[in-house]
């Protein structure tokens, strides 16, 4: 949801350039201008009904599926994003995404915004677990951003991460590797890591602690993190390395037992590292050890566990650990 919430600062602006050149109606041209006041002084209750107006006007003065009404729906949707409204925010980006579909062909510009609905829909196809849907959805964008942006975009960053997250999230991490590594190149200059690059580092230094590839992990720590001290580095220091942590925990979801591995009758442990912010939230989770089959879920079920803050000298530092979780049938 974060690179969802980060999208929607981007976007809010492109849509208003959009709205201006294809809306000859002043009332619908005032709204737009309303409502990216309104979201960039983060009052998204007051754009929602500004937002769902400049839609009913436009519809009745073009029709539901003219090209131009699309910018209104994404508006629409991004807010709802932002005020937690996920059904509707997925209904939104999904007649988004449809408008663009029955326009084909689009102008390269149209084709890249075509190819932001394919990442947001599948980011929400994800939410609510239909991972097919999911995969479809990044693969259509990861072309679409190959086609229209090179092969040196952050957007195709964007898009070949998140469809490796999904094949994570499936566990088939040697389909997800090279894309990851892929997306980690577009995302780095001169060796140095933006902040997209960042997340993508996370994600590829857990998936080679999975696969055992730990050579490839060392090359790739070396070249984003030499010997040299970095502020990254300088953070890390500052984190307590609190080993295993389920003692501390104010709340640890317990995960389901998975219909995949009730299938196989498999038992057994499962470590997941994770990284736990200053305010007791786990940030990362990572699973080290176990068998695959309980890996998705493990991940999912640290990601939703809370922690007492901790201080070190009086001040709050971020703990990294290891949380173990056991399954049976």
């Amino acid at each position: 949801m974060k690179n969802l919430i980060t999208a929607l600062t981007i976007l809010c602006c492109l849509t208003f350039v959009s709205a201006q050149q294809t809306n000859s109606n002043d009332e619908i041209k005032s709204l737009n201008v309303e409502v990216v006041k309104l979201y960039e002084a983060q009052k998204y209750e007051e754009a929602l009904p500004l937002a769902k107006k400049a839609i009913s006007l436009s519809e009745k003065k073009l029709g539901k599926n003219h090209l131009s009404i699309a910018s209104p729906w994404r508006n629409l949707a991004y807010i709802q994003a932002q005020l937690g409204k996920k059904k509707d925010a997925g209904q939104s980006f999904e007649n988004a995404l449809s408008i663009y579909e029955s326009n084909k062909p689009l102008s390269p510009k149209d084709e890249q915004l075509y190819a932001e609905m394919f990442e947001a829909v599948g980011t929400y196809d994800a939410l609510g677990g239909n991972l097919v849907s999911a995969e479809q959805r990044f693969s259509k964008a990861v072309e679409l951003r190959e086609k229209g942006t090179g092969s040196d975009s952050s957007y195709l960053a964007n898009a070949l991460s998140k469809l490796a997250e999904i094949y994570q999230f499936q566990t088939q991490y040697e389909k997800a590797e090279p894309l990851m590594e892929r997306a980690l190149e577009l995302s780095a200059k001169n060796n140095k890591l933006s902040e997209q690059g960042e997340s993508i580092y996370d994600s590829l230094d857990c998936l080679y602690t999975k696969l055992d590839r730990l050579e490839e992990q060392a090359k790739m720590r070396v070249r984003y993190y030499p010997v040299k001290k970095t502020k990254d580095e300088e953070d890390k220091a500052k984190e307590i390395k609190g080993g295993v942590i389920n003692g501390k925990a104010l709340d640890l979801p317990k995960p389901p037992y998975p219909a995949e591995a009730r299938e196989k009758r498999l038992t057994g442990e499962v470590s997941v590292r994770v990284l736990i912010d200053e305010n007791g939230k786990v940030l990362s989770a990572c699973a080290i050890k176990g068998a695959r089959e309980f890996h998705r879920v493990a991940e999912w079920a640290a990601l939703q566990a809370k922690f007492s803050p901790t201080t070190l000298a009086g001040k709050p530092v971020k703990v990294s650990g290891v949380i173990v979780y056991k399954f049976v049938p």
